[in-house]
């Protein structure tokens, strides 16, 4: 028996985890994103937008502007753009887990 697939949802689980504790402390959505991109050296827009529906319980759609920005300034949105897309969905899911 593999160990494989239950390593890769551990890690998935982690980094969702992570994405929440950085929500919970303030962190910003640009801030999360550098974290996923260079600590965890993921480059597919998509798997850094299913990062965040799993992280924050929304849809595609609703972080679809996560494909619009780079970490090094390179695309369409820069931080502050990002920040004001993603920002409203992460306090959302915060004031849900509060209640």
């Amino acid at each position: 028996m593999s160990t494989a697939p239950i390593l890769e949802t551990t890690s998935e689980e982690n980094t969702v985890n992570k994405l929440q504790e950085m929500a919970k402390l303030g962190g910003q959505p640009s801030e999360m994103l550098r974290y996923l991109v260079l600590d965890l050296k993921i480059e597919q827009q998509l798997e850094l937008m299913q990062f965040f529906t799993k992280a924050f319980n929304v849809t595609l759609g609703e972080v679809t502007a996560i494909s619009g920005w780079w970490h090094d300034d390179t695309a369409e949105l820069n931080d502050n753009d990002i920040n004001a897309y993603i920002s409203p969905i992460i306090k959302a899911f915060i004031i849900s887990t509060n209640n």
